[in-house]
């Protein structure tokens, strides 16, 4: 139920409380903890997922807090993967659970990763769907929350991890 309510406020408020019609796709997810990047980042993701019959999904603010972090580590580092060098936080899971500081009963986490040497969302969602196993953590009817965080180096270099998960707790 919570699910519904967060997708018809997000259609809502992207489509006008005037309106008398819903709109054929989710409207763009706009926190305020969210760019505009990153915005768009989980608009093409849920679009995505709405043309294919499958669930939206909610924001989750620890999960765009985490890929954030992750972003802007690859840069400060000079590395771009999914392992990170950093004792203790090496993988996207040892990450998300720093910073709930708890373990789950059960977690399921995906990562998407895209770099680039231009800032270009739509390029960055294309790539993602041309990559099978990217593809396939976009599209997994199992995820129910995203988080994606950006980094924006200054000379416009571009890193971007989506995080997905399906979490009992």
């Amino acid at each position: 139920m919570a699910k519904l309510s967060l997708y018809l406020a997000a259609l809502l408020l992207g489509n006008g409380f005037g309106s008398s019609t819903m709109p054929a796709r989710p409207a763009a997810i706009t926190a305020p903890s969210l760019t505009s990047v990153e915005s768009k980042m989980v608009q093409y993701v849920n679009t995505t997922r709405w043309d294919r019959g499958l669930s939206v999904l909610s924001l989750n603010p620890v999960l765009v807090q985490v890929a954030r972090e992750h972003s802007r580590e690859m840069y400060e580092k000079s590395y771009f993967s999914h392992t990170s060098p950093t004792a203790g936080l090496r993988t996207s899971m040892d990450r998300y659970k720093a910073v709930i500081n708890y373990q789950p009963t059960w977690a399921f986490l995906g990562e998407n990763l895209f770099y680039c040497s231009v800032t270009d969302p739509a390029l960055g969602h294309r790539s993602l769907m041309a990559s099978p196993s990217h593809r396939a953590n976009i599209l997994n009817p199992r995820f129910e929350q995203i988080g994606v965080g950006v980094y924006i180096a200054p000379d416009g270099r571009f890193w971007v991890t989506e995080l997905y998960l399906a979490q009992i707790d």
